[in-house]
């Protein structure tokens, strides 16, 4: 309980009582906590399960409707981000990133003649993983334990397996393809694929991922930090400082 008032400009609370949670909170709850991605939990939905209803091929359709039975799965996948430090760090990050790797995908693959199914169905799993990775921690986003151990590649294809065990006929090749865009995404094995992309879905995902995280990366860091109105702080990742075009 508490009273909020202003001080030196700002809104605090002068805190009159205070206890601690003793039941376990679910997701959501937890979620209030957080900053949530500027596009808004509620809009990205919609478009999750816009384009999932895009998507034709009957097993992949099974596929994501198994998915959306899984209450708690996609909670998670809905509520967390996509990374702890790097990009889309906010409440609903994973969402936005999957839901923008999928638009943008489905676009290339009619310039590529990628299958424009598989290619949603990878962009919106290639890191599933990352809801058994990424977890909510004091202070801030941080990696589970079983996320520091296997990482979020290998917990993707952990649940994909679930999910397919639990449709009747999934065809064994479709589940090898998404599983090989799953492992692939990141392109190269320094990068922390085991394979590099084998076919032209993976890597239309590849490359899209790539674009998206670094793209928005670097738009959180200039956000969060510029050395004058014009050019960003050094990022360490990208080993560079980055500029902001002046409005015209």
């Amino acid at each position: 309980e508490a009273r909020a008032r202003s001080y030196q400009e700002q809104i605090q609370l002068n805190v009159t009582d205070i206890h601690k949670e003793a039941r376990v909170l679910s997701a959501r709850e937890i979620a209030d906590f957080y900053p949530e991605t500027g596009s808004g939990t509620e809009h990205l939905k919609e478009a999750f399960f816009r384009i999932t209803g895009e998507i034709r091929d009957a097993h992949l359709v099974a596929l994501f409707d198994e998915m959306k039975k899984r209450e708690e799965m996609l909670d998670l996948f809905f509520l967390l981000p996509a990374s702890v430090g790097v990009h889309h760090v906010s409440i609903g990050g994973l969402l936005e990133h999957s839901v923008a790797v999928a638009e943008m995908g489905r676009q290339v693959a009619a310039f590529t003649g990628a299958d424009p199914d598989i290619v949603t169905a990878g962009s919106l799993l290639h890191d599933i993983g990352k809801i058994e990775e990424i977890a909510f921690k004091a202070g801030g986003f941080g990696y589970s334990d079983q996320g520091r151990l296997l990482g979020h590649i290998t917990l993707g294809i952990m649940i994909l397996d679930r999910l397919v065990s639990g449709i009747d006929g999934f065809p064994a090749c479709l589940a090898d393809v998404l599983k090989h865009i799953i492992l692939s995404h990141h392109g190269q094995a320094e990068w922390g694929s085991p394979k590099a992309p084998m076919c032209t879905e993976a890597l239309v995902v590849h490359y899209i991922d790539n674009l998206d995280a670094k793209v928005m990366g670097v738009k959180e860091h200039m956000s969060a930090g510029m050395e004058d109105e014009k050019w960003s702080q050094f990022h360490r990742l990208y080993e560079s400082r980055f500029y902001k075009i002046p409005e015209r």
